[in-house]
């Protein structure tokens, strides 16, 4: 199976983005937004977070129903790309409460439940994408997420998998990048451990992607199972009530966070970006809740105890 994305695939997003915004089809004040970057020391290491106000995110609904789902009617404005895949079964689609300009989603024509593992066609295409955005634009790193079931962040139930752009790399270094660059490429197989960092207080599974060739659906599909597997031994052990969990790909790693609450202290909701050190605050309340409680403490309470050192003979799922 074969994916293929235009090769101005990007000019392609910058256009539509910037035609979206003229229209007033996008809610978004980046402009206004501000961002504080955190490096904060956990034990022996220095970890990053970025503190973002953005008021245009009250807008976004926090839980979608399938009854009112976004994506079930066309909205041509928004689109991207009509078709992805070798059969057709995705679109492109710019996100209406976008975090970051030019912020994005593949989502599946058909309707495919968000609670659902994502396939190997799945990420094959995710992959696709972000290598066609690394090889394109050359100011930004991209990273690519899906949040996974109940407790994971979702707004909607219909199947989509986002992309967004990093901050500033001098600025801003994600903590799972830092821990791929003192590690091998990983195998996936149950001997080979996946990396977390000990002195990060929530279980989180990285593993290193080689860079030398381009990896195929089959392979990208046991990297993803390797680290699912990891996080639903954590759920089950934890006796989580529901299977929950966000997982975020660059060309470089994956990451598998399993969760357990998908919002801290019922005003704070955390999605992928905010596992990654990304924290999305609405209004000046939640950004001093942020910087009151602390980013360790908010993710410590919406995941599950770190679990560095135990060896694959202790998984079991």
């Amino acid at each position: 199976m074969s994916f293929e994305t235009p090769t101005n695939f990007f000019h392609i997003l910058g256009d539509k983005y910037n035609e979206a915004v003229s229209n007033s089809k996008i809610f978004f004040n980046g402009s206004s937004a501000t961002n504080e970057v955190v490096h904060q020391l956990l034990g022996d290491s220095t970890v990053d977070f970025q503190y973002t106000l953005l008021h245009s995110l009250q807008h976004r609904p926090e839980t979608g129903s399938i009854e009112k789902n976004p994506f079930a009617k066309p909205e041509p404005e928004l689109t991207v790309l009509d078709s992805y895949g070798p059969n057709e079964e995705f679109k492109i689609v710019l996100n209406k409460f976008p975090v970051v300009a030019q912020h994005f989603m593949i989502v599946t024509k058909e309707f495919k439940s968000q609670d659902s593992p994502l396939s190997p066609s799945e990420l094959q295409g995710t992959y696709i994408i972000l290598q066609s955005l690394k090889a394109s634009d050359k100011q930004n790193d991209w990273f690519a997420f899906y949040n996974c079931g109940p407790q994971s962040g979702a707004s909607q139930p219909h199947k989509h998998i986002q992309f967004m752009s990093l901050p500033n790399k001098e600025d801003f270094v994600p903590f799972a990048e830092q821990l791929i660059m003192r590690s091998a490429a990983f195998l996936p197989n149950s001997q080979q451990e996946p990396l977390q960092n000990a002195d990060i207080p929530f279980a989180h599974f990285v593993a290193r992607l080689p860079e030398q060739h381009q990896l195929q659906e089959g392979e990208l599909a046991l990297y993803f199972a390797s680290l699912l597997q990891r996080a639903l031994t954590v759920s089950r052990r934890n006796e989580a009530e529901h299977i929950s969990y966000n997982f975020i790909c660059t060309t470089k790693y994956m990451m598998i966070v399993p969760r357990s609450n998908g919002k801290y202290k019922n005003s704070l909701g955390i999605n992928s970006c905010g596992v990654l050190g990304l924290f999305l605050c609405k209004n000046e309340e939640i950004l001093d809740l942020v910087k009151k409680d602390g980013p360790e403490t908010i993710l410590q309470h919406c995941g599950f105890p770190n679990t560095a050192g135990q060896g694959s003979d202790e998984y079991h799922y």
